[in-house]
């Protein structure tokens, strides 16, 4: 009964456009007040929810992604990806995947990502005979890789609700974020080469371009190569990760002011509360789903539907990638997550595997319509019509539905690095 009260009130809340932090605190009400629960313990279940170390790394590496666009960090990347591949067929579509890759590899936030990288290279696309919507759709669909390859707010999002090493899942997401670079830059190769090709090819350029993002690419090192090898937790990682940016664009580069940063601080302080009031009131969900036994109940439905992993991991991914239409990954990852993984884990699925997955899954949801946030980041960005770049995200989608298929098929492309 719990559990179908929250599937229809949070099917309401999406229908009505009400937001579902909102959405969240209101169903838990509702539960309470007909339910022999004290009220009080919405408060302390919601501060227990936020009462986790690992969260901390959320609002740091938002701020990371804001200060490297402000400070000038961002620019050099896109300087030496167009330096590395841009002299590929369609060498400007190339610069954006591989940029986005870069960018992905410290900000963790697919939102950010297109943003970021559509700001600077959709026009020039379009200067260099890109139609709008193609190169709003190769910037978008890039960014499914900023939540992929580490580090990944998702899968810290993920870590928390599940309690699931946080670590193990960034090392997990190194090979599947590099497959998805590599197979986002063949589509586009195949899209975009009637373009013709990119800029010659210049030993010098690269040499000054990869001297100048020296110390941007250090990042990226700073964050996985500390966890890689324990000197570091995610969490400060990302504390560190903040410091070195912020001191390489102030002092070195010299392109971010004191007041500046407090703006994007201020700015990284909304998006950060969205998540945390969203997080609370999920945290509110899930204390009663586990005092009412949801998640066990659900284990041995299912298991009484199939106990064949693969057939399981078809049917929980065919029904995240029909939720990600019409829910954002945050508030996804926080309600599902603590009711899928014991299924999974139950049937021998190993959690980090399951966490990259659910990620991916959710990614995609992120550039599909009705609801794909990034999606609307990239008409935003783009100046392009949704249905017009849906149509030029279609081969994509293909590209992406492959990818998960493989990784559904061959888990080890996901556990390598564990």
């Amino acid at each position: 009964m719990i559990l179908w009260s929250i599937l229809i009130g949070l099917a309401i809340c999406i229908v009505i456009g009400m937001p579902i932090s909102f959405g969240l605190g209101a169903i838990s009400l509702f539960i309470f007040f007909y339910s022999d629960y004290s009220l009080s313990t919405i408060v302390s279940q919601a501060v227990n929810g936020l009462d986790s170390f690992p969260l901390l790394a959320i609002p740091l590496f938002i701020l990371v992604g804001e200060v490297m666009s402000a400070g000038g960090i961002a620019a050099r990347l896109v300087r030496l990806a167009s330096a590395m591949v841009g002299f590929v067929a369609g060498g400007l579509g190339q610069v954006a995947v591989m940029t986005s890759m870069f960018f992905g590899g410290i900000s963790g936030s697919a939102v950010a990502d297109a943003s970021a990288v559509g700001s600077m290279m959709i026009e020039p696309m379009k200067r260099h005979r890109y139609s709008g919507p193609l190169a709003t759709a190769i910037v978008v669909a890039a960014s499914v890789v900023g939540i992929i390859i580490p580090p990944s707010i998702p899968m810290i999002l993920f870590g928390v609700v599940t309690n699931t090493s946080i670590s193990q899942l960034f090392l997990a997401g190194i090979l599947p974020g590099i497959l998805i670079t590599v197979a986002l830059a063949a589509t586009t190769y195949v899209q975009s080469r009637k373009n013709g090709p990119g800029q010659p090819f210049a030993l010098p350029e690269l040499i000054t371009a990869l001297k100048d993002a020296f110390l941007a690419l250090l990042l990226p090192v700073i964050i996985v190569g500390g966890i890689l090898s324990g000197v570091f937790t995610p969490t400060e990682s990302a504390a560190i990760a903040l410091i070195y940016a912020f001191c390489v664009s102030t002092f070195v580069y010299r392109s971010l002011t004191l007041k500046r940063f407090f703006e994007l601080c201020i700015t990284t302080g909304r998006l950060t509360g969205v998540v945390m009031l969203l997080l609370a009131f999920a945290s509110v969900l899930a204390w009663l789903l586990t005092a009412n036994m949801i998640p066990q109940q659900l284990v041995v439905s299912l298991s009484a539907i199939t106990d064949n992993r693969l057939l399981l991991l078809l049917l929980l991914s065919a029904f995240l990638l029909v939720v990600g239409f019409f829910m954002d990954l945050t508030p996804a990852m926080v309600i599902l997550a603590p009711l899928m993984t014991p299924v999974v884990v139950k049937l021998g699925i190993d959690p980090v595997y399951f966490g990259v997955l659910m990620s991916f899954i959710l990614g995609i949801g992120l550039i599909t319509p009705p609801v794909g946030t990034v999606l609307y980041v990239g008409c935003g960005v783009g100046k392009v019509g949704m249905e017009q770049l849906v149509k030029s995200l279609l081969p994509f989608y293909c590209t992406l539905l492959v990818l998960l298929a493989l990784f559904i098929a061959f888990p080890g492309l996901v556990l390598w690095f564990k």
